[in-house]
């Protein structure tokens, strides 16, 4: 393979992702939450996307092959259902899929937030003061070798179904993470403790104390309101994003490293703030 072809491969999905992204900020900008946001945070997101994906796909390379061993290790899928290739059957999968996945987000999410070990990798995400289309990509390339034994071993262990679903749909997952991380004055109503919108999920992203620990679902609130970390956004209630210490990124080369120079900090056993959250003052 030469250089080519292997930057080809290593940068696969990035002209999606900013499609997707790009749309999102056009919708955005009729309707904000927040009024001028800054060019440069959208900029940085921007090579930020094509830092992450050309990381992740390569490192994701060697760390997914470890998946299909570990299954079958453990005498997965426990179960099976062969469903035909037509339409319902993939909206059954999807559904199924979809459920699960947000189930296991949840608690990896959760993690994040109050174990000081995945936050320093996770704060990168919340840096963020001006929450945006393009933020939902913001994360370190690390999360997704975290989510393999957290989220995607787990869901090939417990079941496995017979039918092909169409990339649209994975596209569809896709577009909903980058519509909640959405600069968009926009309130679901009745649909708000059903689905996570953009007014649900910037009350996660709040710097506020009291918005602290709080809706970590990514597609569905039943998490949050089962486990005691639902907050019902008030009507109207859009509030600045950002760390209650007000901590920002904007080097590339930071936000690749910050996460090993937390790590250290824990080595080392210095009791440096590497958390914001109320939970997190509380160790």
């Amino acid at each position: 393979m030469d250089f080519l072809e292997f930057f080809k491969g290593s940068a696969t999905g990035a002209e999606k992702i900013i499609f997707l992204c790009s749309i999102g900020l056009v919708i955005e900008y009729f309707r904000p939450s927040e009024q001028n946001q800054p060019a440069k945070t959208i900029l940085f997101n921007f090579l930020w996307v094509i830092n992450f994906i050309f990381v992740t796909n390569l490192v994701m390379h060697y760390a997914g092959q470890v998946i299909n061993p570990v299954v079958d290790a453990l005498g997965g899928p426990w179960l099976k259902v062969g469903l035909p290739d037509v339409w319902w059957a993939w909206l059954i999968q999807f559904s199924v899929f979809i459920v699960m996945y947000d189930f296991g987000y949840y608690w990896f999410h959760r993690c994040q937030h109050t174990w000081r070990w995945f936050w320093c990798h996770h704060k990168l995400h919340h840096t963020d003061e001006h929450m945006n289309a393009t933020t939902s990509f913001r994360h370190h390339w690390l999360e997704n070798v975290y989510r393999i034994p957290f989220i995607i071993i787990p869901m090939a262990l417990l079941i496995s179904i017979d039918s092909s679903m169409p990339l649209i749909m994975y596209d569809l997952m896709l577009a909903w993470a980058i519509f909640t991380h959405m600069n968009l004055r926009l309130e679901l109503g009745p649909l708000t403790p059903i689905f996570a919108g953009p007014q649900v999920h910037r009350i996660h992203h709040s710097k506020l104390r009291q918005h602290q620990d709080r809706n970590f679902a990514a597609y569905f609130p039943i998490w949050d309101i089962m486990f005691g970390t639902w907050y019902k956004p008030e009507k109207g209630e859009f509030p600045d994003c950002g760390t209650v210490h007000n901590e920002t990124t904007w080097s590339i080369w930071e936000a690749n490293v910050g996460v090993f120079k937390g790590w250290y900090r824990l080595w080392k056993g210095r009791r440096a703030p590497l958390l914001e959250t109320s939970k997190a003052e509380e160790l």
